[in-house]
């Protein structure tokens, strides 16, 4: 079982690291350049992909398997994880299967269209401490 994380947005480095390591699971982050806070870490791993667009997103499908699990905002990159019968989940701790998935593709098109017209809309939530409780609870879940 590996933990793969699309590190270039992640809100929630912090958080992984500290339930992985109470799992003794090192997770691997994957990010365009490195990440100066992961560099020396003995309880992580951290990969860094050529600058080309989707690199980093590419390398993580490549090496995820079923069984794995991909933590990502990027629902595209959850689509293709979820093709792979690999499990993803958003930094708020929200399984990410096919259905949930397109049903979030539709609302954030719904979304966007309304931003065009002026219209009111939902704005993202903060990542707090509600967020961050959240994403750790269903990490652990997950991993136990």
């Amino acid at each position: 079982m590996k933990i793969l994380v699309d590190a270039d947005a992640s809100p929630a480095r912090a958080e992984i690291i500290e339930v992985c390591k109470r799992h003794g699971v090192a997770p691997i982050f994957v990010a365009n350049k490195s990440i100066p806070a992961l560099e020396n870490r003995a309880d992580v791993t951290m990969e860094v992909v050529s600058g080309e667009f989707d690199a980093a997103d590419n390398w993580l499908i490549e090496q995820a398997e079923p069984g794995d699990l991909v933590l990502t905002a990027d629902l595209l990159l959850a689509q293709r994880a979820a093709k792979k019968h690999v499990a993803a989940m958003t930094f708020s701790g929200v399984a990410l299967s096919d259905d949930v998935i397109h049903e979030m593709v539709a609302r954030r098109e719904i979304q966007a269209y309304l931003r065009q017209m002026n219209l009111p809309n939902h704005q993202p939530v903060a990542f707090g401490k509600k967020s961050r409780s959240q994403f750790k609870a269903a990490l652990h879940e997950w991993i136990e």
